[in-house]
């Protein structure tokens, strides 16, 4: 039995092509009297809408497989796109990192270098105070030498000058000293008044 051609392209006819082909002769007389109801008839409104319902769970697994395809192909090239921006940021993070661990390798020889040129620096000034101590203690020593030496003169000239003096006593040599001054003036005034006359 030919299938009749009623409702073509409509919702029933996209059912119909989702039935079995032994399927599709009843459903068409089921479709045939539905045809004759009244368009406001309920059991015609229900029918529609599991026709509706129908066609939509028929269409519903092939958009949503078509749609997870589509979202599938994204979140791939989504992956691909952060893996290369990953691989280039760790690559990026690995130079950074390169470049601050060579400055900072850099900075600690330099840092070093310093360290042991004022070390250096550090000792020779200590050498140069140590041998100008040392000078000048010699020299304080020269000094305190020259000057327990000239104190020691200075003792000596002393000694003498208290011996002199001490030989000389004023008491013993007072009466010959106004002696000869005495006699000194009488022979003076001698030869004033009477040498002349």
């Amino acid at each position: 039995m030919s299938e009749p051609a009623i409702f073509d392209g409509s919702l029933f006819d996209r059912i119909a092509q989702c039935l079995p082909t032994e399927q599709r002769t009843a459903y068409y007389r089921y479709v045939a009297h539905l045809r004759n109801l009244d368009p406001k008839d309920e059991l015609l409104l229900l029918a529609m809408g599991i026709g509706f319902f129908t066609t939509v769970a028929q269409q519903v697994p092939a958009s949503v497989a078509a749609e997870r395809e589509k979202l599938l192909v994204e979140f791939a090239l989504l992956c691909r796109k952060h893996e290369a921006a990953t691989s280039g940021a760790t690559a990026d993070c690995r130079t950074m990192f390169a470049a601050h661990q060579k400055l900072i390798e850099q900075n600690m020889g330099q840092w070093q270098n310093r360290e042991q040129k004022t070390v250096e620096d550090l000792g020779r000034a200590v050498s140069q105070f140590e041998k100008s101590v040392e000078r000048q203690v010699q020299r304080l020593t020269e000094v305190i030498t020259d000057l327990t030496a000239s104190t020691k003169e200075h003792r000596t000239v002393a000694l003498k000058a208290q011996q002199c003096l001490n030989w000389l006593n004023w008491r013993q040599l007072l009466w010959p000293c106004v002696a000869c001054a005495a006699s000194g003036a009488l022979v003076v005034f001698l030869l004033l008044h009477i040498w002349p006359h």
